[in-house]
């Protein structure tokens, strides 16, 4: 799939989008998630969920119904053979994406110029190797009997892809490959094809729930105007005028302090699920009256 196109939304639909935030994103997501459930928000119902990068992961354990032992477990978290990258500048991400684009004459020739970049990296774990952390962090190997989709960017020519149960894609290749961050981790191959993140298009993708009648946006922060893509507001915005009705949660400035320097360190869990906790108590009430 290369675009989403614009659909009015079928009467009575909803649809969750998780966006990307790395370790602690999925801490925090898992934490706002966890006290949803407990308000009575039961996101489960979805008729569809969408995860890119760190929320491709966390939507396998909401549709799971797994949230709250999730997030128990970034309280204490388990021993895991997930290899945290080695001094991750974010600053120096940032700019080698800010390189990698110049002179791109489409979002798709950005996101082919960014994945073209993203195919130079070969430190750290291999793919296979990626797969196997997730195939362990994951409530199940396979993938839910609910609509769910996995948000993926095509490391060679920039097509935006999302993956579904029918396409026959294993589900921990799926979700390794959406949370492959270009300059951080190599590309994922499906069937011997090179992808990375979701994220190289959106935090979010939101987009991906056209034609829903109510969408849950949960984006870990706040997104600029990029040339890889639709980002929040303009998909949030186009969303609106096709009738869809949107709420969106963003990690507040408390929460994105406790994601720390490196929301891909494993120190970052406790403290991330802890805000996203305490944001979504606050929170409750107005997504409880919309999702009802």
């Amino acid at each position: 799939m290369t675009d989403v196109e614009t659909t009015t939304p079928t009467p009575g639909t909803r649809a969750v989008v998780l966006g990307g935030g790395g370790v602690a994103g999925i801490a925090w997501e898992l934490g706002v998630l966890a006290t949803l459930e407990d308000a009575g928000v039961d996101l489960g119902t979805a008729d569809l969920v969408v995860g890119t990068s760190a929320g491709s992961v966390v939507g396998t354990f909401l549709r799971a119904g797994a949230v709250r032992g999730a997030f128990e477990q970034q309280l204490s978290p388990l021993p895991t053979t997930y290899e945290e990258p080695v001094a991750v500048d974010a600053g120096a991400i940032e700019q080698g994406f800010t390189t990698a684009v110049q002179g791109a004459t489409s979002e798709q020739d950005a996101r082919a110029r960014l994945g073209a970049a993203a195919q130079q990296v070969t430190a750290g774990q291999s793919d296979d190797d990626r797969v196997a952390t997730f195939r362990q962090t994951l409530p199940s190997p396979e993938w839910p009997d609910r609509a769910y989709a996995v948000t993926v960017v095509d490391a060679v020519d920039g097509s935006f892809r999302v993956i579904r149960a029918e396409d026959g894609v294993p589900l921990e290749r799926a979700v390794a490959a959406s949370c492959s961050v270009p300059f951080v981790w190599s590309p994922v191959r499906i069937d011997g094809h090179p992808y990375v993140d979701g994220g190289a298009r959106s935090a979010t993708n939101a987009d991906v729930a056209a034609g829903f009648e109510r969408v849950l946006v949960i984006a870990c922060s706040p997104e600029g105007p990029s040339p890889l893509g639709p980002w929040l507001d303009r998909a949030v915005a186009d969303l609106r005028a096709a009738g869809s009705q949107v709420e969106v949660i963003v990690a507040d400035e408390a929460s994105r302090q406790a994601f720390g320097a490196d929301s891909l360190a494993l120190s970052s869990q406790r403290p991330s699920a802890e805000a996203g906790r305490t944001q979504a108590q606050r929170e409750a009430e107005r997504i409880s009256a919309f999702w009802a």
